[in-house]
């Protein structure tokens, strides 16, 4: 099944592009790479060979999917452990 705007968060968020557009912490705005690592709080992104730790809940960021269509995600509905997210009913 191909992630789409409506499933993004079903589907495992590592290798995605991604762009911190809004953050409680405004050193991370602008911050973009690709997702390496998830945890339930926290995505880590790989900007220029740098890991950035990334707290979802405070976090809005942009990502871009692999069909090249660019979303905005509201972390605070992606945090939950990336296994038990994929298996979460979304409403």
């Amino acid at each position: 099944m191909p992630i789409t705007k409506q499933n993004v968060s079903k589907h495992e968020l590592i290798g995605l592009e991604a762009r911190v557009v809004n953050s409680s912490d405004k050193n991370l705005i602008g911050t973009c790479g690709t997702i390496i690592d998830e945890t339930k709080d926290m995505l880590v992104i790989d900007q220029v060979g740098k890991p950035r730790i990334v707290q979802k809940k405070s976090s809005v960021f942009k990502l871009t999917l692999p069909s090249g269509e660019d979303i905005d995600v509201d972390g605070a509905k992606l945090v939950a452990r990336p296994e038990d997210r994929i298996k979460k009913r979304v409403k």
